[in-house]
């Protein structure tokens, strides 16, 4: 758990991916965030570099969840959140909206998906430095029977070695 330093959230973004990818889960999809010191193309081009070459051209937009991954097994649908220097107020209403942002995803979503993944299993995933805010939030209030009911896995950024630490469902912080 780190104390608080800036993380922006293209490498939340960057790392949230590159999880995917080692999943066999083909990252599709990607919000840009529109707001102060967020920087689209840079985003993009940052994403595209990152991706294996399949020939398939990732959209790019403006709303809904920051990711979205599938596979013939899994959808995934990703908030990713940003950390800042801002008072724990600040990093708590952050986290409030990553939360509210990715709770929303839940849905029927997969018999919208083509055929021949109607039989992936739906995914959430809330990504976020491990912050010392940020893990008293996830533990005072995104408790594991929660993530159980909504398959929520936690993407934790770790600063020392900008690399993601999954928290499944059924696994402690």
């Amino acid at each position: 758990m780190e104390h608080l330093k800036n993380v922006s959230e293209i490498e939340i973004l960057r790392e949230a991916t590159v999880f995917l990818i080692k999943r066999g889960v083909w990252p599709y999809r990607f919000s840009l965030a529109r707001g102060q010191g967020n920087e689209g193309s840079a985003f993009q081009k940052l994403i595209m570099e990152g991706l294996p070459k399949t020939g398939i051209q990732p959209q790019f937009v403006t709303d809904g969840p920051d990711i979205c991954g599938i596979s013939e097994k899994e959808f995934w649908q990703i908030e990713c959140k940003r950390a800042g220097s801002g008072k724990s107020q600040t990093q708590r209403n952050n986290f409030d909206r990553a939360l509210a942002s990715v709770v929303s995803y839940y849905d029927d979503v997969t018999s919208k998906l083509p055929e021949n993944f109607k039989d992936a299993q739906q995914y959430l995933g809330l990504a976020l430095p491990s912050t010392h805010d940020y893990m008293r939030e996830l533990t005072r209030r995104v408790r594991k029977p929660l993530r159980q009911k909504l398959n929520l896995w936690i993407l934790l950024y770790d600063l020392n070695t900008s690399s993601i630490r999954q928290v499944s469902p059924e696994n402690d912080y």
